[in-house]
This record gives structure tokens, C-alpha cells and sequence, in this order.
């Protein structure tokens, strides 16, 4: 599994993760069911397909920017007093997600940065 392609969100009826790849966003019949409870999902909209695309370039270009932005930091004033956030401790609590509604309701998108690390942490693997 490639790092860092895959996308996810809850089921709108059972609220079980449905996982999809964005490469799979090329295809026409860009359809995938959730093995909860099997609704059907499709992203037909060639709009919300392009901004999916890149929501993940987005993401895949930060993680691959990491030895630049490693260097670099955010400045922040809190009162009188300025603190320096390294980039690379924003990138360690990188948590990726897409904000969106689908009919009335809500839904949220998440990019799953490393699945496979996921999966081995939920599994006990190392």
C-alpha cells in the first residue's frame, strides 16, 4: 500500500470507517461500499473528485517538505511573549481532515497519512 493515499470517513447510516484511495477517484464508477452495514457510496461530482485530489497532494506535500519545514518554525505571540513551534513538532501531530456536508449532514474526511502503521498499531504490530 502506497503511504499516504487513502482517505476516510464514517458511515453515514452505521458510522463505520469507509476507507477509499484517491487514485481510485480517476475511475468513472468511483463506487465503494461500507463492509458495515454495505451502503453504497460514490463521488460523482467532478468538483468535490478535484478538491479530494488535492486535499491529498496537499497533505502528501507536507509530509514530503518534512526536511525543509524541519528547520523552519512558527512564530506566535502570546502576550508579551514570543514562542518559536518547530514545524517538525506540528508535523508529528499532523491530523488531516476535510470538513464537509452531504445533504444535511455533516461529514468529515480524514487523510489517513499511513495506513499500514494505522493498521499495525490497532493489530499490535511493530
Amino acid at each position: 500500500m502506497q503511504k499516504g493515499h487513502l482517505l476516510e470517513f464514517n458511515c453515514l447510516t452505521c458510522q463505520v470507517p469507509v476507507s477509499f484511495s484517491v487514485f481510485n477517484l480517476n475511475q468513472n464508477d468511483c463506487a465503494f461500499s461500507c463492509t458495515g452495514c454495505q451502503k453504497k457510496y460514490a463521488f460523482t461530482d467532478e468538483t468535490l473528485k478535484r478538491q479530494l485530489k488535492k486535499f491529498a497532494a496537499l497533505c502528501m506535500q507536507l509530509i514530503d517538505s518534512e526536511e525543509i519545514l524541519g528547520q523552519a518554525a512558527i512564530g506566535i505571540d502570546v502576550n508579551n511573549t514570543h514562542v518559536k513551534i518547530p514545524y517538525k513538532l506540528l508535523l508529528t501531530r499532523l491530523n488531516s481532515s476535510l470538513e464537509l456536508m452531504v445533504g444535511k449532514q455533516p461529514m468529515t474526511i480524514t487523510f489517513r497519512i499511513e495506513p499500514l502503521k494505522d493498521l499495525s498499531k490497532l493489530q499490535g504490530i511493530s
